[in-house]
């Protein structure tokens, strides 16, 4: 009788043991796939070309200089100037728009800073809007690069006096160009201190990513004026991280405004950042001088 219980509570516990090494060697199982999966679409997630490429316009408006480089295959990536109006040789500013946008996002508020004295590079990524190619990090900020020199090359460009202003993603993009081509200062909207962070909410490790986008590591090395603003609302990129920047950076000044990633929440907000970002931008570049 002993000996029978005493066997039939062996048979449960091998049965238990077996059922757990199987749920563990399924979950592993599970886990490679999903990390698989991650290395297989991560470009899908980092620049969202689906949502930006939506109602791209057939020609740039007539008031741009369009720019070109062109790739092995034959294709372009296109870039629009809003040469100066005023005084020249003007200040210029370069503009990086978000992973979920295009150059003609952003065409209204480089209008703008051209009235107020700038001539504004608007660089397109790789894949968006009329550009071929596909994005890397890489290939971004080479390809920045090369339309920062193209622009500094004109005689109605002071290339002395260099702006550079980011938007999520963008100031990514920027924070790696000023490595190589300094700008006088840079404004930072909404900012990830590193991309490949992000990789921890999808349970998969930082060094899986193809495009770290290491700004933490760059602002290190840049001893120059930097603004810093993020949105207290913001999910997407928390502000965390630009207090983070903050902390690392060798001379930045800090803000936070309330609003999520993409909007500020009252129109105080957007005046109070606006003028802040043209107090810094006028301070160092001096348009109209």
């Amino acid at each position: 009788m002993m000996s029978t219980i005493h066997n039939r509570n062996r048979g449960i516990g091998n049965r238990m043991r077996r059922m757990f090494f199987t749920i563990v060697v399924c979950l592993v199982v599970a886990w490679i796939v999903w990390l698989g999966l991650i290395l297989l679409f991560q470009e899908t997630f980092i620049f969202p070309r689906f949502i930006a490429n939506r109602d791209v316009p057939a020609s740039a408006p007539a008031d741009v200089e369009i720019l070109r480089i062109a790739l092995d295959d034959g294709g372009f990536v296109e870039s629009w100037l809003l040469p100066p109006i005023g005084t020249t040789p003007a200040p210029l500013l370069v503009i990086a728009h978000g992973n979920a946008e295009r150059i003609d996002s952003w065409i209204d508020f480089a209008r703008r800073q051209q009235q107020r004295g700038y001539a504004v590079l608007l660089p397109e990524y790789r894949g968006y809007g009329l550009s071929g190619g596909s994005p890397t990090q890489q290939d971004l900020v080479d390809d920045t690069i090369r339309f920062v020199d193209q622009v500094h090359a004109r005689n109605d460009v002071d290339a002395d006096r260099t702006g550079y202003l980011g938007m999520s993603i963008g100031t990514a993009v920027l924070a790696q160009v000023a490595l190589e081509r300094a700008p006088r200062g840079i404004v930072m909207l909404v900012p990830p201190a590193r991309i490949d962070s992000f990789l921890w909410r999808f349970a998969a490790p930082s060094f899986m990513m193809r495009h770290p986008f290491r700004t933490d590591l760059a602002v290190q090395q840049l001893d120059l004026p930097i603004l810093i603003c993020s949105n207290t609302r913001d999910h997407i990129i928390p502000h965390d991280h630009g207090r983070r920047l903050d902390e690392l950076a060798i001379d930045s000044t800090y803000m936070e405004f309330d609003g999520d990633h993409n909007v500020l929440h009252s129109d105080a907000e957007v005046l109070r950042r606006r003028r802040a970002m043209d107090g810094f931008l006028d301070g160092l570049l001096e348009p109209g001088r």
